[in-house]
């Protein structure tokens, strides 16, 4: 038998010669560098593991592959994985014992993988076994120097195993690494893993069972070792091996101990020739089974060495039956098996690389992806970093007050609180109807309440100011109301005085919505505000939960600070206002003179002229600001309508831009389309009546003694004209004719001048009426009056019974306009510079301050701000650890060249 093996052995060396032995060599080597790079973790390397149940025969099978000896004893048994690297070479046998250390004490894999030596190169095969004994028991001791288990003999390995304060573990993942190189041996690498045990506690059953596992999976070629004692379907290392391949593509069978059946089991003996020769199909495989026969206890204590052993299973095949009658020769023997896996393994490897190229690739971009996703790492100094960040913040709010290009919204929604605010304020204008009560007061007046809000539209502001047809539910004062607050005022005043109490009591009334007005706009321009923030904090502080915790804390107690002031001061703002007072004398008392003369007007049946323009399409929207206006009058109206002269003080106060020099007097103003104008013609003026009834074709109802007072007439017809905003009001005034041409005597004492019972006045007296009122100046200059305009024949008519409540009313209108102008300012203005620019100028200097940077522990402090989320900083550790592996691998694969 001797010839044999060594004929075998030389064929082997012949094999490593050849062009096909030094590409297995290349291979082999490829894949050893990959997992010593942690590469297993991440792709599915090729390999061959070696499982089987205990006392299978498994570790006489590794030794037999191998040429070594393995640890065999209780307690020292295969307890990790032992991954051997065999090596065929022309120079003298030696062995490389190392540590792959591959996964913590938790079973967590480590984010780089270490691959170290321990102890030196081994020369003496017998030194192996020790050595294997030492290095599993540094893997099983991981709390102790690895250095410290070199040289440690048989008797202090077992001493440390039962001393509890070592707590070994009693089996690990990381692997002990052997690398062979001699000239008997083949190229050839495998994983001899723990054998799966059944009588433990049931954690440690499982451990190994997972780890097993975990290694068969894949594109692993599964060398599973079953003793012939033993039915197949009884070996849970078979059951095993099934799950992982329930094909039977992958798994490889290795019938041990076949020098064990009993005499006389020819029956088991034909059963597993049956499955030697591919003949059974309950368990065929697609690469077979071999069977092989090792040294047994007697063989190995006498000292047999590899190649007796090879020589011995030779002649134990050739003579035992029914071994030696079976034509499939190859499937008997250690060696046709190492030279089967070889083939096998090489190919495998050769067949992935392609694969395995395109999986780096792929996932060295999902890596990088899952990066990017994540914040960046900080390398930076921990008190430098902070800083920058707290600045870059600062400056984020600073821009989101001040309104830039890419930061616009806060400002934009604090512009429409604002405008809001306007309008609210607005809305509380005194309602302030010219009769004495609501019984007195024409129906047509809630119309003319809406004329008080007319001068007051922006021009980019569209706002619904139609007034309701009905006055329910409005807080209106009447004459009477006013009347009473006078006289409720009076103390020791002088005859015809109106008290100021009673003026400031009136001012104070309309004011007194206003403080939860302003409040109620500050707190929507501070949620506003602190929303804004609150994004910004999360945006630049979220993946640092301490931090963001610490400035959110800071930046609420600054909030409050600044609330507060800010309410002090918009307090103050409006007690000013409590007290009235006003230098803007120009506007008051032009807002003041134009109130008196809209009641004074109310009062004597007039109304402000309205300018039309032609009528928009059916269907197109029209500008709510625009008052709407009717009139009891129906039908179309003559091409043009008479002006009569204005009464009492009411011309004084008209648009200045309304004179004898631009205007005509009697007409209608230049660029109106079509206007009409309302006053009161003397009852006696029969000449023109006549002239209008001969130049209208409108019959005007019966005349009646009640005013038609803010009577609106419509112009041509609703569908071919609009009602429009008024840009040049008059008025309409006429005075009783005589003879002489005009009567200058006291009109009639009615409180109300009555209106024209159409509604309009005639148009055909308007040059009688220019030349009566030349000749009335002419003659009043003539008597001494020197310097009287048109304006001041309106002072002849008698004064009004309320004129006192209805400069009250004008007035308190007009201061209204002066305190309301100055509000819808000022709150703005007080809550943008106290509050917004306020927090954000000091925001900086706030927020280094409360984090306490600069101090003596500002850089421990600092490190503990920037405590990142432990998930986050787990995951970014492991997904850099993985690119670095990914790399390693990319570069070994483009490096490689068979």
């Amino acid at each position: 038998m001797l010839p044999t093996a060594i004929a075998s052995m030389t064929d082997g060396l012949l094999i490593s010669e050849s062009d096909y032995a030094q590409r297995c060599k290349k291979l082999l080597a490829l894949v050893k560098r990959l997992r010593a790079s942690g590469a297993q973790a991440d792709l599915d390397l090729p390999r061959i593991a070696v499982i089987g149940n205990q006392s299978a025969g498994k570790s006489s099978l590794v030794e037999a592959i191998s040429g070594i000896t393995v640890p065999r004893d209780a307690g020292t048994c295969t307890r990790c994985p032992m991954e051997c690297r065999m090596s065929s070479s022309s120079g003298t046998w030696n062995c490389q014992v190392s540590i792959r250390w591959e996964f913590g004490n938790d079973g967590k894999r480590m984010e780089k993988v270490k691959e170290i030596f321990f102890g030196d190169v081994i020369t003496d095969k017998a030194q192996v076994e020790p050595t294997l004994r030492r290095a599993q028991a540094a893997v099983l001791n991981r709390s102790v120097p690895m250095t410290t288990f070199l040289t440690l003999s048989d008797d202090e390995l077992r001493r440390i195993f039962k001393d509890k304060k070592y707590s070994p573990l009693s089996f690990s993942s990381n692997a002990v690494c052997i690398d062979l190189s001699g000239p008997e041996l083949t190229d050839l690498s495998f994983v001899d893993l723990p054998g799966i045990i059944q009588n433990a506690e049931p954690e440690t059953v499982k451990f190994v069972e997972d780890l097993v596992k975990s290694h068969i999976k894949g594109n692993c070629l599964i060398l599973v070792t079953l003793p012939m004692s033993d039915d197949i379907d009884n070996q849970k290392a078979a059951r095993l091996a099934r799950e992982a391949d329930p094909r039977g593509l992958r798994t490889i069978g290795v019938l041990t101990k076949p020098d064990t059946l009993p005499p006389g089991s020819s029956k088991m003996r034909e059963l597993w020739l049956e499955v030697l020769e591919d003949r059974s199909s309950s368990n065929r495989l697609h690469h077979g089974y071999f069977c092989v026969r090792q040294p047994d206890d007697d063989e190995r204590a006498a000292g047999i060495t590899t190649t007796q052993a090879r020589a011995a299973e030779e002649a134990f095949f050739t003579s035992t039956s029914p071994w030696n009658q079976s034509s499939h020769r190859s499937r008997f023997g250690t060696y046709h098996l190492v030279r089967t896996l070889g083939k096998l393994l090489v190919q495998r490897i050769n067949d992935t690389l392609p694969a395995l190229r395109t999986e780096v690739v792929s996932q060295l971009a999902t890596c990088s992806g899952q990066l990017d996703q994540l914040p960046p790492a900080i390398t930076s100094d921990p008190s430098s970093y902070v800083l920058s960040i707290i600045t870059e913040f600062c400056r984020t709010v600073k821009a989101a007050v001040q309104g830039d290009s890419k930061m616009a919204t806060l400002v934009q929604k604090n512009t429409r609180i604002y405008a809001a605010f306007k309008r609210d304020i607005r809305s509380t204008a005194p309602l302030f109807i010219p009769y004495p009560s609501a019984d007195q007061m024409p129906s047509s007046t809630t119309n003319h309440v809406n004329l008080d809000f007319e001068d007051d539209q922006d021009d980019n502001e569209h706002v619904n100011n139609n007034v309701p047809a009905t006055l329910s539910g409005l807080k209106v004062m009447y004459l009477q109301d006013v009347k009473r607050y006078i006289r409720e005022a009076i103390t020791r005043e002088l005859p015809n005085n109106v008290p100021y109490p009673a003026k400031v009591s009136l001012i104070l009334d309309f004011q007194g919505s206003w403080e939860n007005l302003v409040q109620c706009c500050f707190q929507r321009v501070y949620a506003e505000y602190d929303a804004t923030v609150s994004v910004l904090m999360t945006n630049q502080f979220g993946r640092y939960e301490n931090l963001i915790m610490h400035v959110k804390l800071a930046i609420q107690e600054l909030l409050k600070n600044r609330k507060d002031e800010t309410l002090r001061m918009l307090h103050m703002l409006l007690k000013f206002e409590t007290t009235p007072f006003t230098q803007n004398d120009h506007y008051y008392h032009e807002k003041t003179a134009k109130c008196l003369a809209r009641y004074r007007d109310a009062r004597a049946g007039r109304v402000t002229p309205l300018k039309v323009t032609k009528a928009q399409p059916s269907g197109q929207k029209t500008n709510d600001a625009q008052p709407y206006a009717f009139s009891a009058t129906e039908g179309p109206f003559p091409s043009s309508s008479a002006s009569s002269f204005p009464s009492g003080d009411n011309l004084a106060q008209l648009n200045p831009a309304i004179s004898p020099s631009n205007t005509p007097l009697f007409g209608p103003p230049s660029g109106y389309t079509k206007s009409f104008a309302f006053g009161p013609p003397a009852a006696s003026n029969a000449k023109a009546t006549q002239a209008a009834g001969s130049k209208s074709s409108v019959a005007g109802p019966p005349t009646t003694s009640k005013p038609l007072a803010s009577s609106f007439a419509r112009v041509a017809t609703a569908r071919d004209w609009e009602v429009v905003q008024p840009t040049t009001p008059t008025t309409s005034f006429a005075l009783p004719e005589t003879n002489n041409g005009w009567n200058m005597s006291t009109p009639s004492t009615s409180n109300y001048a009555t209106p024209h019972p159409s509604g309009f006045a005639p148009t055909g007296a308007s040059e009688d009426r220019e030349a009566a009122i030349k000749e009335a100046l002419a003659a009043l200059a003539k008597a001494g009056f020197i310097g009287l305009t048109t304006d001041d024949l309106g002072k002849l008519n008698p004064p009004d019974e309320f004129e006192d409540e209805l400069n009250v009313m004008a007035e308190v209108h007009g201061y209204f306009q002066v305190s309301y102008k100055r509000v819808i300012d000022y709150v703005p203005m007080c809550i943008d510079h106290l509050f917004l620019y306020g927090m954000a100028d000091i925001l900086q200097g706030y927020l280094i301050e409360k984090l306490n940077l600069g101090t003596s522990k500002e850089a421990d402090r600092c490190a503990w701000y920037l405590a990142e989320d432990p998930y986050v900083e787990a995951t970014r550790k492991e997904l850099l650890a993985k690119k670095d592996r990914l790399e390693s691998v990319q570069l070994e694969l483009s490096t490689f060249r068979l």
